[in-house]
């Protein structure tokens, strides 16, 4: 509300969100425009309703901020303001939400400027597992993060409708069809966003919030 509007945040997600339904089956609850207080409504919600046979993934497009003396991330909702940090959600806040959230594998989506403050100030690390681990991670918790740039704005739009990001994110699952996993993904992504824009994907395991060598799986339904 007293930010300058994104161009392309609602329409990403609201094709994110179609594309989850139709092609994979998610059961989506979409946030549009959304306050702290409906954020952090949602993720008490989760913690309650989801069980520890279930996934979830958390897609965030919107306004994002790095405070160097603080030396944390933001994510800026509807009603934040620049100059005062009351409305703005931490990482802190986020990971802590994650690390009560009882699911199996929780993948965090994050594009907006700033978005590596994730993997940097959480202590991220990324995983280097070969291609034969997919049938080792489906039992194993996985609390992961895929970022659309790291410490640097990143651009809105250059997706034909949608941000960078979000476009070559839509195209990986539109073009997978059996089963990807997170880490195949990012590199799918890290090569085709960085080529297309001056930012490159991020992606890692939350540590401290119950990552046990697991991965998110997409499964092509």
């Amino acid at each position: 509300q007293s930010l300058k509007p994104l161009r392309t945040a609602a329409a990403d997600a609201n094709a994110v969100a179609s594309l989850l339904e139709s092609d994979y089956r998610f059961k989506v609850t979409l946030l549009a425009d959304a306050t702290r207080d409906q954020i952090v409504r949602t993720f008490s919600r989760l913690r309650r309703e989801i069980g520890p046979s279930e996934n979830l993934l958390i897609y965030y497009a919107g306004h994002g901020y790095l405070d160097e003396e603080m030396d944390e991330g933001f994510w800026l909702p509807i009603d934040a303001v620049e100059t005062d940090q009351v409305d703005w959600i931490s990482n802190e806040t986020v990971v802590r939400h994650i690390r009560a959230i009882k699911a199996k594998h929780v993948m965090v989506v994050a594009d907006s400027c700033f978005s590596g403050t994730l993997t940097r100030a959480l202590d991220i690390t990324i995983r280097e597992d070969a291609p034969s681990y997919l049938t080792k991670i489906v039992t194993k918790k996985a609390r992961t993060v895929l970022t659309s740039g790291g410490l640097e704005p990143v651009t809105d739009v250059g997706g034909t409708g949608h941000s960078v990001f979000a476009r070559k994110f839509m195209n990986a699952l539109q073009e997978n069809q059996t089963v990807i996993d997170g880490h195949s993904l990012f590199e799918e992504l890290k090569n085709s966003v960085s080529l297309a824009a001056d930012q490159t994907p991020e992606y890692g395991n939350i540590r401290k919030a119950g990552h046990d060598g697991g991965d998110f799986l997409f499964v092509r339904q």
